[in-house]
């Protein structure tokens, strides 16, 4: 009961409304009765299952809550109460002993002990759920989770492969380092390439089996390197390769595709119109300026011949 002399005291008690047919004491004795059952519930539920696992072998069945729902509602409907429900729940022999010098009376059953009885019902349902791991948040503040983000994608990126650079805006990444014969200057090469966007965005391909190019896995563009039949800085690239390398080259227009008079070209109808729009992000379309826009080329080297 709250205290009458200083309001903001905690409350020593809790004064339980009386269920029908039993005083305020039986009532008191009758909740205490109601919160062994919802611990002890748990416990004989628990330790039924273990023992049908045993018995049934290496693949027993799970325990379903509806068959302990029923074993209590079954135990209301025989009109027992909060104790007869503490008996049910205790079915084991240690459990049963524990409350069997209770001796508490057996009232009908009222509309405030089944609110009671739904409470252990809850109580063991959240006894059976099944365990949840912990997880804990990566970082506190968005300064910290910044500096993961930005770890993780350093991460990423180094599991990319490292990035070489050339010089006059040219770079690539070592995607894959081959382990044949190594790609000089003024051999001949066989590759297959994929020409991208610097977003990613595919252009043409040869030698890739994308959709649009069926049928041409395993085909191959033969360079003479030094002869620009490939952009000069996919050449600067491909020097030091070995068969089976792929490298992905990144090249400013300078020394791109203007380099090798637009070779090689695109041998399918989506491909050329791909790269007629890029050639007029270069020049620009009469409303906007041309600026200059960097590319992607990848490269493998298939077969070499020395020279």
């Amino acid at each position: 009961k709250q205290s009458t002399q200083n309001p903001y005291q905690a409350a020593s008690w809790v004064d339980l409304p009386a269920m029908p047919g039993l005083d305020r004491r039986s009532s008191r004795r009758d909740a205490t009765a109601l919160a062994v059952a919802a611990v002890a519930g748990c416990w004989a539920a628990c330790g039924a299952s273990l023992r049908l696992a045993a018995f049934l072998g290496p693949s027993p069945p799970q325990l379903r809550r509806g068959d302990l729902s029923r074993g209590i509602g079954a135990a209301l409907a025989d009109g027992r109460g909060p104790a007869g429900l503490a008996s049910a729940a205790l079915s084991s022999s240690s459990a049963s002993s524990a409350l069997g010098a209770l001796s508490l009376p057996q009232p009908p059953v009222g509309r405030r002990e089944a609110s009671g009885l739904a409470g252990v019902l809850l109580a063991v349902a959240f006894c059976l759920r099944p365990a949840r791991a912990a997880e804990r948040p990566a970082c506190g503040n968005i300064d910290e989770c910044r500096e993961v983000g930005d770890r993780k994608f350093a991460e990423a990126d180094r599991e990319k492969g490292p990035i070489v650079r050339l010089g006059q805006g040219v770079r690539y990444r070592e995607v894959r380092v081959g382990p044949g014969a190594e790609v000089k200057m003024g051999d001949s090469v066989d590759i297959s390439f994929e020409v991208q966007k610097t977003n990613g965005d595919y252009i043409y391909s040869l030698g890739r089996g994308r959709p649009d190019m069926q049928g041409d896995f395993g085909e191959t563009y033969r360079v003479s390197l030094g002869a620009h039949d490939v952009p000069v800085a996919v050449e600067q690239a491909m020097e030091g390769m070995r068969v089976g390398g792929v490298r992905k080259v990144e090249m400013p227009p300078q020394l791109g595709f203007q380099t090798s008079d637009w070779k090689p070209e695109p041998s399918n109808f989506s491909g050329k119109q791909r790269m007629e729009r890029y050639r007029k992000l270069l020049t620009g379309n009469g409303l906007q300026a041309g600026y200059n826009a960097a590319i992607l080329f990848e490269v493998e080297v298939i077969r070499v011949r020395s020279s």
